[in-house]
């Protein structure tokens, strides 16, 4: 029987965590972050076991990061605050990879923006449809949710994208999309809008530098497809 003075185990174990994490973060093992991560949810609980659960789940800490919030919610003991820091979590992680963007002179790097799009829609359940709209030494101009669509399709216009670069002055363009499926691989219709964007955006000086699904089984580049010339 416990001594009614007698601490819980788990708060020596958090003590020595945060000691090692203090001195060498390099050396923590993922679940002991994520267990770090879940003190702040609960101040009277071991985490170990929902920290472990979490990454049998969803194999990573980046997996944990950017799992559905359906996904998340269907694991035992991971509640609303749980689901609330992992969400906050990702956001922060978002907005530093897009700081990271915004602040290039050029955009040169396309693993760059694949790096943002996969945290931003890597885990959604409906497809959107992004721009990203450069000037003539691709500095970020604006970057535009087009559309919005069902859980396997989205209705966009390739003149309606030239008319948006239009009215921003941009000389260059990255389209970006996601394919809830998972799978990356290009439909018939990707292709042919990406051709038609590309042809009509050459006759007004604008380039089509690429366009950029994202799945959570992969992402694909047209331009490193060949598709894009």
């Amino acid at each position: 029987m416990k001594s009614p003075n007698e601490k819980p185990h788990y708060l020596g174990h958090r003590q020595r965590l945060l000691e090692r994490f203090t001195s060498h973060p390099e050396y923590m093992s993922d679940y002991e972050l994520i267990e770090m991560l879940l003190f702040y949810v609960f101040r009277r609980r071991d985490t170990k076991p929902l920290a472990k659960t979490l990454l049998r789940c969803f194999k990573s800490v980046r997996g944990i990061i950017l799992a559905d919030l359906a996904d998340l919610r269907k694991i035992d003991g991971c509640g609303k605050s749980s689901i609330g820091l992992i969400t906050l979590m990702r956001e922060i992680f978002s907005r530093t990879l897009w700081e990271k963007i915004i602040e290039s002179k050029t955009i040169m790097s396309i693993s760059q923006i694949i790096e943002y799009y996969r945290n931003v829609l890597g885990h959604l359940k409906k497809e959107q449809f992004r721009i990203m709209f450069l000037n003539n030494k691709n500095k970020l101009i604006s970057e535009d949710l087009m559309q919005e669509g069902t859980i396997n399709n989205t209705a966009i216009y390739p003149r309606e994208i030239i008319q948006k670069a239009l009215e921003y002055g941009a000389g260059a363009i990255i389209m970006i999309h996601n394919h809830p499926s998972g799978d990356p691989k290009p439909s018939r219709q990707d292709i042919i809008m990406t051709k038609i964007v590309q042809e009509i955006g050459q006759k007004l000086d604008i380039i089509l530098l690429d366009h950029v699904i994202i799945g959570k089984n992969g992402t694909i580049s047209f331009k490193e497809l060949g598709i894009i010339l």
